[in-house]
């Protein structure tokens, strides 16, 4: 009895959260259904990713370091 409760329980908030996921969507349905503009240039996302990236690098090259 609890198994299907918990099952019923579980389903729900994967079809709430399935909803939510397509309703959030900016670019998608009503008058605003162009593609959305991108407010930022590639160059500088990618740029941005890769210091990112080398400074959690160095923060394991660090802490591997570590005795």
């Amino acid at each position: 009895m609890n198994k299907i409760f918990f099952l019923i329980v579980f389903m729900a908030c994967v079809c709430l959260y399935a909803e939510a996921q397509l309703t959030f969507t900016s670019s998608w349905g009503g008058k605003r259904g162009g593609v959305a503009p991108m407010s930022c240039k590639n160059e500088e996302a990618v740029a941005t990713i890769f210091k990112l990236i080398q400074n959690e690098a160095e923060r394991f090259i660090i802490c591997q370091q570590k005795p």
